[in-house]
């Protein structure tokens, strides 16, 4: 019990009251939401990547295994979200919404400040590229599974893939593997920027939950999305790490990570396509409020074991 708490005061609690800020200022401030995600997609966030993926000590092989990770986590989470679905008779509308909220975790704003504080920055790296592969699998399959028949798929998919983080973590990548040190002209503006991702992250995240326009609790639906999010998420990833055989420390941030809220991107992506967006939305809020005891159990049980 006493590690629990340990956990929950020094990672988890730091992280959450960083988004209940945005969230009790959001209603007085009204900062422009939209503003704050696009400095953070294309101003903060490259910067952090660039800088951690190109200064970090971890070998750049270390990254092939949670690509083939990824890869099958979403082909197992997916499908299960959707069967349960269908198994429990809701309405189909919520079979793409349900898998892809269960298999979409918030690895970027809520993963990495939480690996950072949970394991180090050495690991940064394994949460960086995991957070671009989920960026991709989601605005590729996402996209084909809630946009209409008939509808600009392809421009969508375009619109999705120009912002900078894709080419952030390649740029990154190719630096370390290059072994180019930037000089400090770049690289000292690069990290004062990465260095606010964190905190700037969190905040944006409590803005974007109080901002949330449509929230509506429906008790079936949203009990078993937080269930499939927090229990069979990180439970199968933990079974899958280990069918791949991927060292304990590697498979800790992996399980974590999947225990993290659903994505914000989701969101998104559902109120352009008009597709369950009230139901994604709440599982939004949701999810990040409960994360705290949940996420602070999944790192109980990977130091645990």
């Amino acid at each position: 019990m006493s590690l629990f708490i340990e956990i929950l005061t020094q990672v988890t609690l730091p992280i959450i009251t960083l988004v209940a800020l945005g969230w009790l200022l959001q209603p007085r401030l009204k900062l422009d939401v939209g503003s704050l995600n696009r400095l953070q997609v294309y101003v903060v966030m490259p910067a952090f990547l660039v800088h951690f993926l190109s200064t970090g000590n971890q070998p750049l092989s270390v990254i092939w295994p949670v690509v083939y990770f990824s890869v099958v986590q979403f082909i197992i989470l997916i499908p299960l979200g959707w069967l349960l679905v269908h198994l429990l008779r809701m309405r189909p509308s919520l079979g793409p919404m349900m898998g892809l909220g269960t298999a979409y975790a918030n690895v970027g704003f809520f993963g990495i400040p939480v690996t950072q504080l949970a394991f180090g920055a050495d690991y940064l790296i394994y949460q960086s590229v995991l957070t671009a592969l989920m960026a991709i699998l989601v605005c590729t399959v996402g996209v084909w599974l809630l946009a209409p028949a008939g509808g600009s798929r392809l421009v969508k998919l375009r619109n999705a893939f120009e912002t900078p983080l894709i080419p952030s973590v390649i740029l990154g990548i190719a630096l370390r593997g290059l072994e180019v040190e930037l000089p400090a002209l770049v690289g000292q503006p690069l990290q004062f920027l990465g260095s606010i991702f964190t905190p700037l992250a969190l905040y944006t995240l409590g803005a974007q939950v109080a901002a949330a326009r449509a929230v509506n609790f429906e008790a079936l639906p949203q009990t078993l999305m937080l269930l499939l999010k927090f229990v069979a998420a990180p439970a199968l990833s933990w079974w899958i790490c280990h069918a791949m055989g991927l060292p304990p420390d590697i498979t800790a941030v992996m399980v974590v990570a999947a225990a993290t809220p659903v994505g914000v991107l989701i969101t998104i992506f559902a109120a352009e396509y008009k597709t369950e967006s009230e139901f994604i939305s709440t599982a939004v809020v949701l999810s990040t409020a409960l994360s705290p005891l949940f996420v602070t159990a999944w790192i109980l049980a990977t130091r645990l074991t």
